[in-house]
């Protein structure tokens, strides 16, 4: 006699942690660049360069790229930028990992400013939130038939899990060009720049990834003609695919895409004019792909001719409850300060969302965080030019998921899907957001399964002790299949002997039980 077992490939989230890091450093002004007056806008961006991990512990190395917009003391060249990285190897304490484990990095930059301290030297200093999780791939191998079941009982127990297809990470390179049209003078230098991912949309097709969105692009530059600051924004759109070797359209997909890497560069077109943008951008996509499958799993066995024990091992197994994608809108009015210029256009808008708290709710997941609004615009005044400020908007947003409960786990991510601010006076804007929040939840399932059974000689003074034949009352909590292992018997006989249908008994019915042997 011999198990039949099936292999049910799942992962785990094994631990999660997450740590504040203070980055601080000074930059000195490049020997080419003018002196800097005062600070417009600083942009940060951080790169994760290398993940390793190790038993209890994972080293994190990466660095914050920053540029500042400033104005310069000198008249000509007004606006300027400089740029600089901060290095940071960051170790965290993880108990449970060990290598092999796939570790998902992802950050949150907090705050970051940058400070004059003289005229070729800036202070900058950022906060940044690292959170780690680390899953592990599991295989749990699971009875579901006896191979020569012809004197062996078997009790199947029929439910849904959620298998992981597919777990690995991708990059996507998208390589564009844009022309700036005749009608607007040409790029001198480039100051500042910004790529939003934005409607994002991805599919599975049979063994492959379709991935669809756009890039909302804006440079801030300096013209040939009289050196005039420029603002260009354009909206950009990809399509592709990515290799996902055997997946197909029925299975689920949980991927988080963000910008990994960008490059935007000034390049000549036929009339020798710096007119085209070169673009090259790279998206890092994390990638889980599930399928549910239904499984019949052999929970209990036994044989009226042998005395089989079955090894009982407890699994845990996840399940999805629900894959979601909901909107959160927000409008709100905000006034600037009065150290702030006043607006007199906007050049550029971008948003990131903060999750401040997310907890499981009756009904659902109770989501509470921030926006940080940041603004680039034109001013009033022939001094400043160009001006910058940020704000934030706190929101709160309610995700339904039916038959959730507190032993769900589940994972947000969210962002900033659009974005659109309008000048209502000077100081006074109107900001209109959607933000969309993608959510996925698996309830934890615990089960015994059957992994391997022990066969020895029937217990004969156990057999000798049930009677050949029993009038037997059913109790509270009975079923034909413990009644039948009971009294060494079958539930087919049960059924023969007692004219029984398909239903179960209920409690007070009277059965005649016949004993069975070999």
């Amino acid at each position: 006699m011999e198990l039949i077992r099936k292999n049910i490939h799942m992962n785990r989230e094994k631990c999660r942690s997450s740590l504040q890091l203070t980055l601080d450093n000074d930059l000195n002004v490049p020997d080419v660049k003018p002196d800097i007056e005062r600070i417009v806008r600083e942009q940060g961006d951080i790169r994760v360069l290398d993940v390793k991990v190790s038993n209890g512990r994972v080293n994190i190395k990466g660095e914050l790229i920053t540029n500042i917009l400033y104005i310069a003391e000198q008249d000509e060249d007004k606006i300027q930028h400089m740029s600089g990285s901060i290095p940071f190897n960051e170790a965290v304490n993880m108990s449970d990992t060990c290598d092999g484990d796939n570790v998902q990095v992802k950050w949150e930059l907090e705050d970051l400013s940058a400070d004059v301290i003289n005229s070729r030297k800036v202070s900058v200093k950022s906060i940044l939130k690292l959170i780690v999780s680390a899953d592990e791939i599991m295989d749990e191998e699971a009875a579901v038939a006896v191979s020569d079941g012809a004197y062996v009982e078997q009790l199947n127990e029929t439910g849904t899990v959620t298998e992981l297809a597919l777990s690995k990470k991708d990059t996507y390179r998208i390589k564009e060009e844009v022309t700036i049209s005749s009608g607007r003078d040409s790029i001198r230098e480039i100051l500042y720049q910004d790529v939003v991912l934005e409607e994002v949309d991805m599919r599975l097709t049979d063994g492959q990834l379709s991935l669809r969105g756009e890039l909302r692009l804006f440079i801030l530059y300096s013209g040939i003609e009289n050196d005039r600051i420029n603002a260009y924004e354009t909206n950009v759109g990809f399509a592709g695919t990515l290799d996902c070797n055997g997946c197909n359209e029925s299975m689920i997909p949980n991927i988080v895409v963000s910008i990994q890497d960008k490059d935007i560069q000034a390049k000549e077109d036929e009339d020798g004019e710096d007119r085209i943008l070169d673009i090259e951008i790279v998206l890092g996509l994390d990638m889980k792909v599930y399928r549910e499958e239904e499984i019949n799993l052999l929970s209990d066995m036994y044989s009226t001719s042998a005395q089989i024990t079955p090894v009982f091992k407890r699994a845990d197994f996840n399940n999805l409850v629900m894959k979601n994608n909901s909107k959160a809108r927000i409008n709100e009015r905000l006034t600037l300060d009065d150290s702030y210029p006043s607006i007199l256009q906007m050049c550029n808008t971008v948003g990131n969302v903060r999750i401040d708290e997310e907890k499981i709710v009756p009904g659902g997941i109770s989501v509470d965080g921030i926006v940080e609004v940041k603004l680039l615009y034109f001013t009033e005044e022939d001094d400043y030019i160009i001006g910058a400020c940020r704000d934030m908007i706190p929101f709160s947003h309610f995700i339904e998921v039916k038959g959730i409960n507190d032993n769900c786990i589940y994972e947000v991510n969210t962002n900033v899907e659009q974005i659109n601010v309008i000048v209502v006076e000077g100081r006074e804007i109107e900001v209109k957001a959607t933000i969309a929040i993608d959510v996925i939840v698996f309830e934890k399932l615990e089960k015994q399964i059957i992994t391997d059974c022990r066969e020895e000689e029937q217990d004969i003074t156990r057999l000798m002790d049930i009677p050949g034949m029993t009038g037997y009352i059913v109790q509270n909590g009975d079923t034909l299949w413990n009644i039948a292992k009971e009294y060494s018997t079958t539930i087919d006989m049960i059924k023969e002997m007692n004219s029984l249908g398909e239903e179960d008994v209920m409690p007070g019915d009277k059965l005649l039980l016949i004993k069975q042997v070999g």
